[in-house]
């Protein structure tokens, strides 16, 4: 059987610890993978054999940001299928919006308690092998502030 593929890809070690952490527990069914860049993003799909079945995109990321990645990466019709969510620290309404646009399943405000960040990865791992969908609206509806949903 093969591991379910999460993309991270954000700049910050620090970030990629959190998550590392966050999906304990979960190394026999997923795979964990990162990367610190949108070129690095690219370079890592053009050469997977299986497709990530979920890319976490961090918007503000220096040279290519999460937005310009996200636009490329739904141009690429080879991922059309893979949902990605952007991820930011900043609930800025532009943001949100732009990455509603531009093809995004969800936007999540990074959060800054650990508990709270195992709980929601703990659930995207749920979705994914689900309906990622009614996964996302059920953690919209528990945390309001903190996610947005586009579906």
């Amino acid at each position: 059987m093969n591991k379910k593929i999460i993309l991270l890809v954000d700049d910050d070690y620090d970030d990629l610890e959190f998550f590392k952490w966050a999906m304990v527990g979960t190394e026999e069914t997923f795979s964990l993978k990162f990367v610190d860049s949108g070129d690095a993003a690219l370079r890592l799909l053009s050469g997977l054999e299986q497709l990530p079945d979920l890319i976490l995109l961090d918007a503000g990321m220096p040279k290519m940001n999460g937005w310009e990645l996200l636009k490329q990466i739904k141009m690429d019709h080879r991922f059309t299928k893979v949902p990605i969510i952007m991820m930011a620290t900043s609930s800025r309404r532009q943001g949100i919006e732009q990455a509603k646009l531009l093809g995004a399943k969800a936007y999540i405000i990074k959060p800054s308690d650990f508990q709270e960040l195992k709980s929601i990865m703990n659930q995207l791992c749920i979705g994914i092998q689900t309906n990622l969908d009614n996964t996302i609206a059920s953690l919209r509806c528990n945390l309001p502030e903190n996610i947005y949903n586009f579906n």
